[in-house]
C-alpha cells in the first residue's frame, strides 16, 4: 500500500484537511472534533420512537440483516447516536466511491463507539428523491482496447424522482450488458434485481446485503417525510432568510479565495410534486400545478437535505467527499437559523486499486501507479527512458543539430536575394526537422515493439488508474472490482487507512480467477 496526497484540486477541501487558510471557520467542528459534536447532540430533541419504528420497518422490508434492524430500533434510546453518509441511487451502486463512503462510515461508527462510550450506528442515506436521472442511469467499464465503455438506460418519465423508477426492460438490458462487458465473478448474482422489485429498493437491498454484518441502516428520504412536517414548515416560513444567509456566506467564501459551490437563489427552496409526479421547486410552478400541498409532499434539495437529516437523526458525524464538503461550507448559517447542531464533517477515504500484474507491467515501463496519479503519463518520455542507452545518446539530437547548422548560413543568403525567401527558409528547416521527428518516432515505435512495449498497452495501464482522466473511484462501479478481485476487495478497503489519515491510498491486489462467491454477510 502506498499513500499520496489527496487527488482533489478543491482548495477548500484541501485547506480543511490541512488546517490552512480560513476553511475551518465555515464549520462548527473540525474533522476530528467528535467529543464536542457529541455533547451538542445531547441537548437536542429527536423524534426517536417514530424514527426507530420507521427505519426498522423499512430495513426489514428490504431484507436487511437482523443487526441492522436492531440498530434501527436502538435509535429510540437517547444514548444512541449515528454516523451518516449518503449518495444518489446510481446504477449498480454508482462509482466505487459510494462504497468507500459506506465503508468509511462503518469504520467511523465503530471508532466513535469505542472512543465515546456510546452506541453509534452507521447510516446510509440513499438519495432516491433526486430527479437528476442523467447522473444515475449509467455504468462504465474498461474495454479490451484500453478505452472506457459505457452502459446506460433510458426512462420515459425522466424528471420524476428516482424513487418512482421501476426496474424496466431497459434497466434489465443495461444490467445484462454490463456484466457481458466485464470478467465473470460474484457481482452479477449480488447485484441481480429481484422479481417485483423497483429500482431504489433494489439498490437499497444490495447495499444492505453487502454490508449485512456491519449493522448498516439504510434510509430513503420519502419514508421520513411524515416525521419532517415541523422542519418543512420552518423552511417555508424562513425562505427569504435562507436565501439571504446563503448569499452572505457565498460572498465570504469568494472573498477568502474559495469558489462558492451553491447558487443561493436556486438551492434554498423546497421541492414539491406536480400531479404527473414530476419534482419541481416551490415557486417554480403555479400553485394549481403543485399537487398535494400537505407538508408531507415536500422534499429537499442539495442545501436543505443535510439539515433535514440532522433534524431527525442524531448524527455525530457526516462522511463527505470533496465536492460535498465544499457545499456544506455554506450551511453553517442555516444550522444556526434552525437551531440544529451541525455534525463533524469527516472526509471519506479515497483509494486507487491496482492489479499485481498491472503494477509489475508498469514497473517494466519504468513507471508506477504513484507516478501516473501524481504526474500524469507522457508516453514519449516513457519510451525515451526505455530506449537502450547507446541508441538514445545523441543520434537524432545530433542530426537535428547538424540540420540546424546546415540551414543557418542559408538564411542570410536567401533573405539578401529576396527578404520574402526568409519564410521559405523557415518552412524548409521546419520540414527537415519534422522529417527527423517522424523518423525518430518510427524508430522508437519499432524498437519498443521489439522490446515488447506499445503505446496501446501504456494507454490501457493509464486508463485503469485514470479512466477518462478522472480518479478510478469516480468512474468504475463496485461490480467491476468485485469481479476482478473477488469479495476480498471489500476486506482490503476496510483494512486500509488509519482513522486520522486522509491520504489517497494505492492498494495492490491479486486478480482473482473467475469464480462464484456467496454474498458478503449472508
Amino acid at each position: 500500500m502506498t499513500k499520496i496526497p489527496p487527488l482533489s484540486s478543491n482548495k477548500l477541501y484541501l485547506d480543511y484537511l490541512s488546517g490552512a487558510g480560513t476553511a475551518s471557520k465555515y464549520f462548527t467542528h473540525g474533522s476530528l472534533d467528535f467529543t464536542n459534536a457529541f455533547e451538542s447532540r445531547r441537548q437536542h430533541t429527536y423524534p426517536r420512537r417514530e424514527l426507530a419504528r420507521t427505519l426498522a420497518e423499512y430495513n426489514a422490508s428490504i431484507g436487511a440483516h437482523p443487526s441492522a434492524i436492531e440498530n434501527a430500533h436502538a435509535l429510540a434510546d437517547p444514548a444512541t447516536f449515528c454516523a451518516i453518509t449518503g449518495q444518489q441511487a446510481g446504477f449498480l451502486g454508482g462509482p466505487a466511491y459510494a462504497c468507500y463512503k459506506i465503508i468509511t462510515t462503518i469504520r467511523l461508527a465503530q471508532h466513535l463507539q469505542k472512543t465515546l462510550g456510546k452506541r453509534v450506528i452507521p447510516i446510509f442515506w440513499l438519495a432516491s428523491e433526486d430527479h437528476d436521472f442523467g447522473e444515475i442511469n449509467r455504468a462504465h467499464f474498461p474495454k479490451p482496447d484500453g478505452e472506457v465503455g459505457e452502459v446506460k438506460f433510458a426512462w420515459e418519465q425522466a424528471g420524476r424522482p428516482i424513487a418512482d423508477l421501476p426496474i424496466t426492460e431497459n434497466v434489465q438490458r443495461a444490467y445484462a450488458a454490463y456484466f457481458e462487458n466485464i470478467p465473470p465473478g460474484p457481482a452479477k448474482e449480488i447485484f441481480a434485481p429481484q422479481p417485483g422489485e423497483d429500482y431504489s429498493p433494489w439498490q437499497a437491498r444490495v447495499w444492505a446485503q453487502l454490508f449485512a454484518n456491519s449493522g448498516l441502516v439504510i434510509v430513503e428520504p420519502h419514508i421520513l417525510r411524515p416525521l419532517a412536517s415541523n422542519f418543512f414548515e420552518s423552511v417555508l416560513g424562513d425562505g427569504g432568510e435562507i436565501v439571504r444567509r446563503l448569499g452572505v456566506v457565498a460572498g465570504r467564501l469568494a472573498d477568502a479565495g474559495y469558489t462558492p459551490a451553491l447558487d443561493a437563489d436556486r438551492v434554498g427552496r423546497l421541492y414539491t410534486f406536480r400531479e404527473d409526479g414530476r419534482r419541481v421547486r416551490v415557486g417554480d410552478t403555479p400553485p394549481q400545478d403543485a399537487g398535494d400541498a400537505s407538508l408531507e409532499r415536500y422534499s429537499t434539495g442539495v442545501a436543505l437535505r443535510p439539515l433535514l437529516a440532522d433534524s431527525l437523526l442524531p448524527s455525530v458525524a457526516s462522511v463527505l467527499g470533496p465536492g460535498e464538503l465544499a457545499y456544506h461550507a455554506m450551511l453553517k448559517p442555516l444550522y444556526e437559523l434552525f437551531n440544529l447542531p451541525q455534525p463533524v464533517y469527516y472526509p471519506r477515504k479515497s483509494y486507487t486499486v491496482v492489479a499485481e500484474s498491472e503494477a509489475e507491467r508498469m514497473a517494466e515501463y519504468h513507471t508506477s501507479a504513484e507516478a501516473i496519479l501524481t504526474g500524469g503519463l507522457d508516453p514519449d518520455a516513457v519510451f525515451r527512458r526505455l530506449m537502450p542507452e547507446a541508441e538514445a545518446e545523441d543520434g537524432f539530437s545530433a542530426a537535428r543539430q547538424k540540420v540546424e547548422e546546415a540551414f543557418a548560413p542559408l538564411r542570410a543568403y536567401v533573405e539578401e536575394i529576396d527578404p520574402n525567401l526568409g519564410k521559405g527558409w523557415k518552412y524548409g528547416l521546419s520540414n527537415a526537422l519534422r522529417g527527423l521527428d517522424n523518423l525518430e518516432g518510427g524508430a522508437v515505435k519499432a524498437r519498443m515493439s521489439q522490446l515488447g512495449f506499445s503505446r496501446g498497452e501504456l494507454r490501457r495501464l493509464s486508463n485503469s488508474l485514470l479512466p477518462r482522466d478522472r480518479p478510478q473511484e469516480r468512474v468504475f462501479p463496485l461490480p467491476y472490482f468485485l469481479n476482478r478481485y473477488g469479495m476480498e476487495f471489500i476486506d482490503a478497503i476496510f483494512s486500509t487507512g488509519e482513522i486520522d489519515d486522509f491520504s489517497h491510498h494505492i492498494i495492490t491486489l491479486e486478480d482473482q480467477e473467475p469464480r462464484c462467491s456467496e454474498q458478503r454477510g449472508s
